[in-house]
């Protein structure tokens, strides 16, 4: 079962575009993104959109709340590049919760980091570091902590159902 535990581990940590392909479906980045805030300023040289206070972005089945998020576009194109949330970060999709300082996600690339007091958690199972990378196109977390701190997982092991 440990092996198990550790698959739900990999699963969980799988945030906003492809949180778990056992029964998640992916985030569709065609799908629009719908985002409030409570002021927003853009930077059209820069092309970037600020949003500050109280962001919520919503697309598909993933929520970001953060006190900031900057969306940078594509030089010549109207794609998104990267998104940054700033601010207590809090990402959430279905039963899977990521929380940081900061999260910024390579639209792209499908990357997605996670610092500041990072953690990702799933029914009782938590995982967290002082950077959570999440490589969604590969499947693969790459978890880390400072010389002062150390990675931590917890994961509790699913009951069995009594056979009659």
């Amino acid at each position: 079962m440990m092996g198990r535990g550790l698959l739900l581990i990999s699963l969980a940590i799988c945030v906003p575009a492809a949180f778990a392909a056992e029964a998640t479906p992916e985030l569709d980045r065609n799908q629009p993104i719908e985002i409030t805030a409570q002021q927003l300023e853009v930077l059209q040289q820069q092309r970037q959109s600020i949003f500050t206070g109280n962001v919520v972005a919503k697309q598909g089945e993933m929520t970001l709340y953060a006190e900031n998020l900057i969306v940078v576009f594509q030089k010549d194109q109207d794609q998104v590049e990267r998104l940054d949330a700033i601010g207590e970060v809090r990402v959430l999709q279905l039963d899977r919760i990521a929380t940081a300082e900061k999260a910024v996600f390579h639209q792209l690339e499908e990357i997605l980091v996670l610092t500041g007091n990072a953690e990702v958690t799933q029914g009782k199972n938590k995982i967290s570091g002082d950077e959570i990378t999440l490589y969604l196109k590969e499947n693969r977390t790459l978890i880390k902590s400072s010389e002062k701190s150390r990675v931590k997982a917890i994961i509790v092991p699913e009951k069995k159902q009594e056979q009659q």
